[in-house]
């Protein structure tokens, strides 16, 4: 029994001991390990967790890719918990919030830095490609945003009554278009041209105007509504 104290209370140092390495030297000094150590305390309770962060960057592979990885994958992983795995599978969404919240008052479609800006985030967790649609009144001022769709652009494919629906809820007067490209290309492709076009034309039935399309990619960003050659698809063209 005195062993298993001794144990205990040597944990309970360490643990002490590792929050007060971050209270005074930030995350940025920390390797990835010991940041995933950290963050399993709140899951795991009175068990060493660096074996377990350790296990979960071998089995993933990054650090970014533990936190991308489906709640249940985690699971997996020795020494995991449903709590720990819960709180990793939730800090993408959870920083996608924050990012919404601080920009969303202030962000215009109008400025492509702003925009990128905004959408950006949506796109952390994602191995395959999203739309989202970002919703803004008359005067381009961004009301919200929601995720259309998941898998490759197709409007033969792409249900169209999620984005109308969400257009008369937010009594948007103008959408941009965002979507990522998994690879280091940001070109639009065909597909994304098309799309844009019939989802420009669709939405002017019900007097929306699409305003952008930004294509995200790994390195970098294009939006269509700079390029001359795609400018008479959109409002502002």
């Amino acid at each position: 029994m005195a062993d298993k104290e001794k144990k205990e209370n040597l944990h309970k140092n360490h643990r002490a001991n590792m929050r007060e390495v971050y209270y005074n030297s930030g995350l940025e000094s920390l390797p990835d390990h010991t940041v995933l150590e950290l963050l399993l305390y709140f899951g795991i309770p009175m068990r060493d967790t660096n074996e377990t962060a350790h296990l979960l960057l071998e089995k993933f592979g990054s650090f970014s890719a533990v936190l991308r990885a489906d709640r249940n994958d985690l699971k997996t992983v020795p020494g995991m918990t449903e709590n720990a795995a819960c709180l990793l599978s939730m800090l993408l969404p959870v920083f996608r919030r924050y990012s919404d919240d601080l920009t969303k008052k202030r962000v215009s479609i109008f400025s492509v830095d702003e925009l990128v800006s905004y959408v950006k985030p949506k796109f952390l967790d994602s191995a395959n490609e999203r739309l989202f649609a970002v919703f803004a009144d008359s005067g381009g001022n961004v009301i919200s945003s929601k995720m259309i769709s998941e898998g490759n652009l197709s409007s033969t494919g792409f249900d169209f009554r999620v984005l109308v629906s969400a257009c008369l809820e937010t009594k948007a007067k103008n959408v941009v278009l965002a979507h990522n490209h998994p690879s280091n290309i940001s070109a639009p492709s065909t597909e994304d041209i098309e799309f844009t076009k019939f989802v420009s034309e669709y939405l002017r039935v019900i007097d929306v105007e699409v305003s952008d399309h930004i294509i995200i990619s790994r390195d970098g960003f294009t939006s269509m509504a700079s390029i001359k050659k795609f400018s008479k698809i959109f409002s502002n063209g």
